[in-house]
């Protein structure tokens, strides 16, 4: 069963080298297009092992046409994350409004200001490349208006930690079944940054598992 990797806002293919390092297969690296071109394209012929990484779980859910069979695996992710009428856990509106005009004017500080509160710091919060404004915009219209709690049975199954200070313990909760989310207590946002060994073990659990079914 192929891997592919999908990244969440405002990160490049490059946050999942750790994992990669530590996987022992190959595994494809979509890119989002967020610093440079954008290479979204789907293997094809056979089921794939897709896990999303915050916004790339919502736009694997929402946009890929995965092939029949796959699974699909979240780290850090959500079904939905806006909040609404019908889902109060989600984040408020406002604040993306504010980062989208801030994106607008600067990308800059918004950029920085997201790495800071996903826990990064100094230089890391830098180096990232030219931002790609219309495509850190359409990710955050994703964030605002996207909704695939429908989908969320597709979701094999969720790791989250719970002092994520962008997905919140309740997010998580009200996305996914509870006896699909494996919880780290601590580890942020950047799960496959902070705790690669674990991400790793994740996925491979799940390639064993779908293989013993002869997927």
């Amino acid at each position: 069963m192929q891997i592919v990797l999908v990244h969440g806002w405002g990160f490049l293919p490059e946050m999942w080298k750790p994992v990669q390092d530590r996987l022992g297969r190959p595994a494809i690296t979509l890119d989002l297009g967020f610093f440079g071109p954008a290479n979204t394209g789907l293997p094809t012929g056979q089921p794939l092992l897709a896990v999303g990484h915050s916004l790339g779980l919502l736009w694997l859910l929402t946009h890929a046409g995965l092939p029949e069979g796959s699974i699909v695996l979240g780290i850090n992710g959500f079904t939905r994350f806006s909040r609404a009428d019908d889902f109060p856990v989600g984040a408020m509106p406002r604040v993306l409004d504010r980062m989208m005009k801030g994106l607008e004017r600067d990308a800059a500080p918004v950029l920085r200001q997201f790495r800071a509160n996903c826990g990064l710091s100094g230089q890391e919060t830098e180096d990232f490349g030219m931002p790609e404004t219309t495509r850190l915009l359409d990710g955050l219209s994703l964030l605002q208006k996207g909704d695939a709690r429908a989908q969320g049975h597709r979701v094999h199954a969720a790791l989250a930690s719970r002092d994520d200070a962008i997905v919140s313990p309740a997010m998580t909760e009200a996305s996914f079944l509870a006896e699909r989310i494996g919880w780290l207590e601590t580890g942020g946002h950047l799960l496959p940054l902070t705790h690669p060994d674990r991400c790793a073990t994740f996925i491979l659990e799940a390639c064993e598992e779908f293989s013993a079914d002869g997927r």
